[in-house]
């Protein structure tokens, strides 16, 4: 078996710079270098995750907002995207899923970021979006989550090439 996402997480590097030492990144977790409060002066988080062959894949990501219910088999992330943000309209939660049969496990995430008025950045080819913008709610740069599934054309865990993506 190849080795897909198993956890997510997002973690506060520090809501104070002057102050607060940066995150250490858990063992063998791999971590985005993109802020995800980026251009929207809250507190600096960033999205962390796991891959391995031996746990339940992440099948499932989704965005919630305020005090949305995650739906059956999600588990609500406890850290607000909007964290000290100075316009903060609202309250922004990743929810994932580790549901077999639900779809195909993920093995690979990324981040976008632009500036309003720049030219939106696609996601890079076989990479789904997540529709919810991470700074909604907040002003800032658009911040958008993209995963990449393992295809049923690859072999398993193992990232789509764009061949196999259109097969």
């Amino acid at each position: 078996m190849g080795r897909f996402v198993t956890d997510v997480d997002v973690l506060v590097a520090y809501d104070d710079p002057v102050r607060h030492p940066p995150f250490h990144t858990p063992t063998g977790w791999e971590w985005i270098d993109v802020d995800l409060n980026t251009g929207a002066r809250g507190a600096y988080l960033y999205l962390v995750f796991e891959r391995s062959a031996d746990d339940r894949p992440v099948t499932g990501i989704r965005v919630l907002t305020d005090d949305e219910k995650p739906p059956a088999g999600y588990q609500k992330l406890p850290v607000d995207l909007n964290r000290g943000t100075h316009v903060h309209d609202k309250a922004l939660f990743l929810a994932v899923t580790r549901q077999e049969g639900a779809a195909r496990p993920i093995v690979d995430l990324t981040v976008a970021h632009w500036k309003d008025g720049s030219q939106e950045i696609p996601p890079e080819t076989g990479y789904t979006r997540v529709e919810t913008n991470l700074n909604e709610g907040a002003t800032g740069d658009f911040v958008y989550l993209d995963y990449l599934r393992a295809t049923e054309n690859a072999p398993s865990g193992s990232p789509a090439t764009p061949d196999q993506e259109n097969a």
